[in-house]
């Protein structure tokens, strides 16, 4: 759970950072991190918090069972990732995807399992 939140959290920061967000920039540049705004640095630190995201989705898969919020998580980090590349609102859609698939797979990590009920006599 910490992997995908994690990763949904560094993916919408490295996201911000491309987009030229002012506040996020100054207070980078202000505590010597300036080379971070390069996109050399953000484009592959955005695929990596994508792909962190992703991982902690897949293991928790495995808990749950259920597959659709990893399906829709991974066509959203695809949007994510075209999209700063390509076209900026098909970018905001994936992240928003990718975030809203996170918080999917979490409430089903946090319902109860009918499976893992016994029965007692």
């Amino acid at each position: 759970m910490y992997k995908q939140i994690g990763g949904s959290i560094g993916s919408i920061f490295a996201s911000i950072c491309c987009l030229g967000f002012a506040p996020i920039l100054a207070a980078l540049s202000a505590a010597g991190l300036g080379f971070m705004i390069s996109d050399a640095i953000l484009i592959p630190l955005l695929a990596f918090f994508l792909i962190l995201a992703l991982w902690g989705m897949k293991s928790s898969q495995k808990r749950h069972g259920k597959t659709t919020p990893f399906y829709v998580g991974v066509g959203g980090a695809i949007a994510a990732f075209v999209g700063i590349l390509v076209f900026m609102p098909v970018h905001i859609i994936g992240l928003i995807t990718l975030v809203s698939a996170s918080i999917w797979d979490i409430v089903l990590l946090r319902k109860p399992s009918s499976s893992h009920e016994t029965t007692s006599k």
